[in-house]
């Protein structure tokens, strides 16, 4: 019986390359969550060295944020802050009171087509 080759699986770091969504370039930062280790951040983004925008994965809401802001799957969410706007791709509850908003950007062009 003859070996059958094995598929091309991609590597771990062409996993963890992130292209930035905004200006093209794969010179990008990951920030991580987490509580502990290098980081305390709540959320989950990366920077682009050559445009300086700041782009989100996910994000952390409390179940009063999630009211308020009316977070569902599908939905739009604004960075006002960046002037940046994202697709709500899913909603995942992580604690009594947490949520995970996992985000997908908009560039302008899809931007300009949801509203």
């Amino acid at each position: 019986m003859a070996a059958m080759p094995m598929p091309h699986l991609p590597t771990q770091n062409a996993l963890s390359d992130r292209v930035c969504p905004w200006c093209g370039s794969g010179d990008t930062r990951l920030i991580q969550r987490g509580y502990t280790g290098p980081t305390d951040e709540v959320d989950q983004y990366f920077t682009c060295d050559r445009c300086g925008k700041v782009t989100y994965e996910l994000i952390a809401k409390t179940s009063r944020e999630m009211r308020l802001g009316r977070f569902r799957a599908g939905g739009v969410y604004r960075d006002s802050a960046h002037q940046t706007r994202y697709l709500v791709s899913r909603i995942l509850k992580v604690g009594l009171n947490e949520y995970l908003v996992y985000l997908k950007p908009m560039p302008a062009a899809e931007a300009a087509v949801a509203t």
